[in-house]
């Protein structure tokens, strides 16, 4: 009798909150996902994968340079970040169509996934680009051809961790059903396992080249801080301890290229012997304002993960440096500070001279920024207040009450009438921002369309109660 109380009143509270709002908006947000991605599986995809960004009529495409109409972009905003947005819409609604396209972009991963494991910046479907590349499928073919092309995947730009992640994720909603995804998703997590060095941290590119800045341990672009999160996914995912291992490495090796005192931050990246080093011609070694602050946030993610206040420790004295080295003209940090005499360093804009002047900087680069290293310092001790497990806690996404679910639907439903506006008559949505096409022509940028769609799938989840 209790049981079917309880689901009569979950019933009524599930139909009072359906009437409270807009059951009209709700359909239509349905509707355009459902456009969205019949035009982006059937029109747009090449292999099952997508390039950054196209020309409204899909007559030519780019990743960060131009690619060709057979080639898939693994960085984000293409193949990887294109089918989180279709597993998002399938969460949000449990509509089949929605899975099947996420798994038509994780199989497109596994098509290009390279020997060794991991990925580089594009997928070529072409019979060429089996040729360029190495791919894993190829490893058993006959013809030499095949097995002799490019074979060193990148962890540059997040390009070879989020096609892992997707993998995970696609082999999880299917419940590690299909043989193929399952399969390469665990040989990308042993690929990642395989690049990690004794010392803890990741390199740019794996297999190592023997020559250049590809094999030193790189912070940049969040380069380490995204093996170790993927490393994170993949315990959750799996339960295999070697990935809880890999992160608690990671924040060893943290610890270990922490600079000396007083200069205690990090470089952007570091030769094998952990010493900062020098990477393209307007990277020096250098202790780094921006990189920095993804350390800082990471070591904190690497304590919560591990439960260990060691990997706290380093934090005090780097927010100590980052009090003493604030630019005087009020624009935050540089983002390279000379090794022991602490002065920021700079480059010419044409000649990429090296300069303690800030007058000719080249503007393609970050090289004075606001990094925000006090939002780090807030979170901190937020942890060293609560203590690691109460501060963690306190953060589990908990369900929301039926209350909160209407209020964040209602404040949602101004996105939600723009997103659809604004979709276009193939089930796109068209922009005129960004880069590469030329400026001011119409392109279809994977990264907005991902975010209309989010914007339309959260609100079908909040409505959904999913």
């Amino acid at each position: 009798m209790m049981k079917t109380s309880l689901a009569v009143a979950v019933a009524i509270g599930l139909a009072s909150f359906a009437g409270a709002v807009d059951q009209a908006l709700v359909t239509q947000a349905n509707d355009a996902l459902a456009r969205a991605t019949t035009y982006l599986t059937t029109k747009v995809a090449s292999g099952g994968g997508y390039g950054g960004v196209y020309l409204a009529d899909l007559s030519d495409q780019w990743g960060e340079g131009h690619i060709t109409r057979a080639q898939n972009w693994i960085q984000p905003p293409g193949s990887p970040s294109t089918g989180f947005a279709f597993l998002r819409a399938w969460e949000a609604t449990g509509r089949q169509e929605f899975l099947d396209a996420a798994v038509q972009v994780a199989h497109s991963l596994v098509y290009g996934q390279l020997a060794c494991g991991g990925w580089d910046y594009v997928v070529d479907h072409s019979p060429d680009g089996a040729q360029t590349w190495y791919y894993r499928h190829n490893r058993e073919a006959a013809n030499a051809l095949l097995t002799k092309g490019r074979n060193q995947a990148t962890f540059d730009d997040n390009v070879s961790q989020h096609a892992t992640r997707l993998l995970i994720a696609v082999d999880q909603a299917l419940q590690q059903k299909d043989p193929a995804i399952h399969e390469a998703a665990l040989a990308a997590l042993d690929f990642i396992l395989r690049a990690q060095h004794e010392s803890g941290g990741w390199p740019q590119r794996y297999p190592p080249s023997g020559r250049g800045y590809g094999d030193f341990f790189t912070y940049n672009d969040n380069s380490i801080a995204d093996c170790a999160d993927v490393m994170a996914l993949a315990f959750q995912a799996y339960n295999d301890e070697r990935y809880a291992a890999a992160v608690r490495k990671c924040g060893d090796f943290i610890i270990k290229t922490q600079l000396p005192a007083p200069q205690a931050t990090w470089a952007q990246q570091y030769d094998m012997d952990l010493r900062p080093a020098w990477a393209r011609r307007f990277e020096p070694p250098a202790a780094c304002g921006g990189e920095s602050v993804g350390v800082m946030r990471l070591l904190i993610t690497i304590a919560l993960f591990t439960g260990d206040e060691k990997y706290l420790k380093p934090l005090p004295a780097a927010f100590d440096w980052f009090e003493r080295s604030k630019l005087p003209n009020g624009k935050g940090w540089a983002r390279f500070y000379e090794l022991k005499t602490n002065r920021p360093l700079y480059f010419t804009r044409d000649t990429y001279w090296l300069t303690y002047s800030d007058a000719d900087m080249p503007t393609h680069y970050s090289f004075q920024s606001n990094w925000s290293p006090q939002r780090v310092q807030a979170q901190y001790d937020e942890v060293i207040k609560q203590g690691l497990a109460q501060y963690k806690a306190a953060r589990e996404p908990k369900p929301l009450t039926d209350e909160q679910r209407r209020t964040s639907a209602e404040a949602m439903e101004p996105r939600v009438k723009e997103a659809l506006a604004t979709q276009d008559a193939t089930g796109g949505w068209l922009t005129t921002s960004g880069d590469n096409v030329p400026k001011g022509q119409p392109r279809l940028d994977m990264g907005f369309v991902q975010r209309q769609m989010k914007t339309l799938s959260d609100y079908v989840k909040l409505v959904n109660g999913r």
